[in-house]
């Protein structure tokens, strides 16, 4: 049953209250209008959302219970869950979020909360399906994108956990954290050019390695003279090295060199062949 043409108008002016920022004012107007036309759901639904924005949990439960008395709504059953998630009630959320995508079941928002329910019962299963059913609806959604990756990666489905990631780097290029764990995927896939590169992006854009890349870039490279001659004649001595013995440590110890002299591309290269011929 619609609200008449006076309750509409109240209503719509509470609404207003509530754009206009001042949350007390609409607080009042919506309690009055409740008290006197016995309350259309809307305004219970309202009502609670401003308490729950406050962190008034109790009160703004019972405005959504009393709006369930005017009829099941997949918005209220989903406002129920998430004031039993911030109360880390896991179990009562993953119950309303039911009930919620009961009403409607493609409402995506119902199964991503339910997906963080779950990871928070360490359920990874069942959380994962959740996330799975998110990204069916809202393929893009970062959130969960970014806990399918981590999920497959932590479960050791690499190749799972990279497509993922891949996902997410196309919509979010610059998420440093996502390139690090693309990085720890391509390193025990062994796909060493590949996490090499991974690498080397990060040192441009992570600031945390930024910052390390400036500051051996201005350490001056006459400081590494001594008895032995300059860095570059030690590097020479070291390639003819390598290339005699092919041994790992020769690579190292250039991948040093290379950093201290403020060549951190090359510096990652040759670690990497490190890596790959410490492996043979």
């Amino acid at each position: 049953m619609g609200m008449t043409a006076r309750v509409q108008e109240r209503f719509d002016a509470c609404v207003r209250l509530e754009k206009e920022g001042k949350t007390a004012e609409a607080e009042e107007a919506y309690t009055a209008l409740i008290r006197d036309s016995g309350g259309p759901r809307e305004a219970w639904v309202n009502l609670g959302s401003l308490y729950a924005r406050s962190e008034r949990l109790d009160d703004a439960m019972s405005s959504f219970e009393r709006a369930l008395e005017h009829g099941e709504d997949h918005l209220i059953y989903f406002n129920i869950a998430s004031i039993h998630y911030k109360r880390r009630d896991y179990k009562r959320a993953i119950i309303s979020l039911g009930r919620s995508k009961a009403q409607r079941n493609d409402f995506a928002l119902a199964s991503l909360v339910m997906g963080l329910s779950y990871s928070r019962l360490k359920n990874r299963k069942a959380a994962e399906n959740c996330f799975r059913d998110v990204v069916k609806v809202l393929p893009g959604n970062l959130i969960a994108l970014t806990a399918l990756a981590i999920l497959q990666y932590q479960s050791g489905r690499l190749q799972g956990s990279l497509k993922y990631v891949d996902r997410i780097l196309v919509l979010d290029t610059e998420n440093a954290g996502i390139r690090k764990l693309r990085a720890r995927i391509l390193y025990r896939l062994n796909r060493h050019l590949e996490y090499a590169g991974e690498i080397k992006v990060l040192k441009g854009s992570a600031e945390e390695y930024r910052l390390f890349d400036e500051f051996i870039r201005s350490i001056p490279p006459d400081v590494f003279i001594d008895r032995y001659g300059t860095l570059d004649e030690k590097m020479q001595k070291l390639r003819e090295k390598a290339r005699d013995k092919a041994d790992a440590s020769s690579m190292v110890s250039l991948s040093l060199c290379h950093m201290l002299n403020g060549d951190t591309d090359k510096a990652v290269d040759f670690l990497m062949e490190a890596r790959r011929r410490a492996s043979k």
